[in-house]
Order: structure tokens, then sequence, then C-alpha cells
């Protein structure tokens, strides 16, 4: 793969970009979201869109990082670019830092890019970044990670992060940066070998061997593509979901087996709340299962697959639902499954699994569907526990009776990260469950 000279990957990036009002870029001080920044803004210069809006992230981790996002703003200040400083407040973990770090910045850049009226924050993750991550996945055996990063990401189904730089070598930015005398921070933590990170950024590679991995990566995520337009249509024609408890899968022919499978594996993810698709050996019971061996039922993240003639149905698992108390005026994420929001101004709610099972079947729910599975689905979904009495109702008859408490369904697998190449499979399970679909990226 050859590399891309900086100005030629912005000049592309603008060239494929949507009617946006606003660009929040992120920018650390460091090369290269320094030389982002400097490369829109020569690039935007006299135009009156996108307009830029430069966003510091003070994680607090460092003494010196209040000083930096300083420096930062006098940069933007010298050439009339917005800048805000987001704060990371409160208590820092003693362990996984730089993952909880990465979390915040990505809420407060979503947090600042939603204040200025935007759905687009720009990173300066570069060639060097990708190689990296890719390196870290293949030690973990992450298969299907190893499409490396996008380059565009829904976040919280309302923020797009976008990141034009990913075939740009970080020396290319650092030149740049030199040939304009615009200096930039190293972060000390850039070369703390406590973090696997940085230990793999300073192992001996071969370039040649990193151009045949970037290679790798981009065959990886067009078939990753692929598979996800031929898994989109297999959802539309051969899952219902009923009750918004139960998938229920056709069996097919075996020459559609491996995407049954994938489907299985998806629905699996989806109804247990799960973040990611179940690993190899559940793979591997998922197969036995579709192609009729093994036992008819089996428990995997979190869900039952229960296989039944000419059909498979997949439900959550009445084992670990939890019970948790939603304070007044604050949203929460039940079982990875449900968003609450509770609108009392001073009530706080309890939400628990239904058990009563004369409350756990919705009335439109077909005749064909076998009572064990209506029953056992039935009994893992929410309800509100009414305090008074420790009565329980169903999640209709809580929206029914109460304006004050709002429930949508949640997606843990789609709703924090979205890749944009897994977009048509996350619109398809929204539709069957009912849901509208994920915005489009700003990028054509």
């Amino acid at each position: 793969m050859l590399d891309v000279q900086p100005k030629l990957a912005i000049d592309e990036f603008l060239s494929r970009m949507r009617i946006v009002e606003t660009l929040c870029v992120a920018v650390s001080g460091g090369s290269d979201s320094t030389a982002l920044l400097h490369l829109l803004h020569e690039r935007l210069k006299g135009k009156k869109k996108p307009r830029l809006v430069a966003v510091t992230v003070d994680h607090g981790l460092r003494p010196a990082s209040a000083q930096e996002a300083g420096q930062v703003a006098a940069f933007c200040r010298s050439r009339k670019i917005e800048h805000r400083i987001m704060k990371w407040s409160g208590d820092k973990p003693e362990s996984g830092v730089q993952d909880a770090a990465r979390n915040a910045r990505y809420e407060l850049l979503r947090e600042a890019a939603l204040d200025v009226g935007t759905n687009a924050v720009v990173t300066a993750h570069t060639r060097d970044d990708q190689i990296e991550t890719i390196r870290m996945r293949q030690r973990r055996g992450m298969g299907r990670g190893l499409s490396g990063m996008a380059e565009a990401v829904l976040f919280r189904r309302d923020c797009w992060i976008l990141r034009p730089l990913l075939k740009v070598r970080r020396t290319a930015l650092q030149e740049t940066l030199k040939q304009s005398a615009i200096n930039w921070t190293d972060d000390p933590s850039n070369r703390d070998r406590r973090f696997e990170r940085v230990r793999i950024r300073f192992e001996d590679s071969d370039p040649s061997a990193d151009g045949e991995l970037l290679s790798m990566v981009e065959a990886m995520a067009e078939a990753r593509r692929r598979d996800g337009e031929r898994l989109a249509r297999f959802l539309h024609d051969n899952v219902t979901i009923h009750g918004d408890m139960i998938a229920e899968l056709q069996q097919v022919p075996e020459g559609l087996s491996d995407v049954l499978q994938q489907a299985v594996a998806l629905l699996a993810a989806l109804m247990g709340g799960r973040a990611y698709l179940p690993g190899s050996r559940s793979q591997d019971q998922i197969a036995r299962l579709v192609a009729g061996g093994g036992p008819p039922r089996v428990n995997l993240s979190r869900s039952v697959l229960d296989r039944r003639t000419g059909r498979v149905f997949v439900y959550r698992e009445r084992r670990s639902v939890p019970t948790i108390s939603i304070a007044a005026g604050s949203e929460a994420i039940w079982d990875g499954r449900y968003r609450f929001i509770n609108h009392y101004k001073r009530r706080d709610l309890i939400i628990g699994p239904t058990e009563d099972n004369s409350q756990i079947a919705p009335p439109d729910l077909p005749n064909h569907l076998p009572r064990g599975v209506v029953a056992r689905a039935g009994r893992s979904q929410p309800a509100l526990i009414v305090a008074e009495n420790g009565k329980k109702v169903t999640k209709r008859q809580a929206v029914r009776g109460s304006l004050q408490l709002e429930i949508s369904r949640y997606f843990t697998h789609f709703d924090l990260f979205l890749p944009d190449f897994e977009r048509k499979v996350a619109d398809e399970c929204a539709a069957l469950f009912g849901m509208l679909p994920y915005s489009q990226p700003p990028l054509q």
C-alpha cells in the first residue's frame, strides 16, 4: 500500500464531505492532531462552511495537561479558530486507565459536537495507529477485528467519528508541521512501555510487512462489507421478531447454513445484551445446532438457542437478569437491551425482570410459538417494580400507565461504536425491532 501525502488525504476527505455546517476537530496538541487542524484550516480558509471547532480533552492525568490544553487554545486564537476545552472530571480508575481515558475522550468529544450543533468529529488516527491496532488485535486473536479501525464510526447513534489520515504516516505529518514552523507537544505516556500499544510501537518492524498488513486490512474491511450486505438480506427474508423478546429464524438449505450461523450468532448477542459476538467455541456450538446436530437447546452469550422443526428461536435466558434503580431525572441502560429514562422529578424507579407468568406474554404473539419458548423468554423481559407493594407490571403496562418512564430498545453490539461497514446489518436489525435506521455518515 502506497503512503498518502497529508494534503492529498485532506483534499480527498473534503471532496467526499456532505454538506456539514460545522466540523469538530479533536486536538490534543500532539503532532498528528495539530497537523490535522492545520491542514483543515488551510484548506477551508475563506470558506463559510464547514466551520471548524477545535476540541481539546484535558484528562487531568498529568500535571502538565492543563498547560498543554492552554497551548492548543493559544494556537487556535492565533488562527481565529474556535476552541473548547473539555475536562474529564471525577475519580480515575487505578487499572485500565488508557481504555477509560479513551471512552471518556469520545464521550466529551460527542458532548462538545452536539453542543455546537454537529454530529461530525474528526480525529487524527494515522497509518501508524492502524498498524499498532491490528498488531494488538492479532495478539488477542480478534479475527473480525483485523479489519482495523474504520474511516467512519458512529458513536452512541448520534455522533460520527471520522478518520481522514489512516493512510498517512506520522512522520509525514511532522514534516508538514516543520515546513510551516509549527511546534507540537509530545505526550510522555506515548513512550511509557507499561502500555501495550507503546510496547508494540517500539518493536522493530519490516516496512514491507507493514504494507502487506494494511493491504490485508483493506481486503478484510471490504469482505466484511460484502458479508454484511448478504447477512442483511438474510435477516430481512428469514427472521421475525415477536413481542420484542423472541427471534424466530427459518431453517435454510445447506448452502445458506453459514449465513444462518452468522444470523444466529448476531441475534444471540443482541438478545443477550452483549457487546461482542460469541467466541470461537460458541460459534462451533451454533454451527452444530443449525446443522441439526448436538442438543436442541444451548445457552450462550446470555441467550437461549432453541431448535425446533424447521426453526430456531433465540431469546434472553433468565439467569443474571438485573434489577436496577433509576434516579429521578436520569437514564440507564438495563441489561444491555433497553434504555430507560425516568422523567419523574422526585421519584426513583426500580426496573427488574418479569416473574408473574400471567403478565409475560404480550397479547399480539402468534399462536404457532411454542408455549415453553414464550414462557422462558417472557421471564427475562423488563418490568417496573412498584415500591408500594412489590408488584411488577410488564413493559407495555409500564408504558401505558406512566408517561414519566421512557423505554427504547438498545443494542450494546451496535449502539456504542458502529463502523460504517456494519451499518446495513445494523439498519436491518433496527427494522426487525421496529426502530429507526442509524444515521448516515457525513462522507459520501
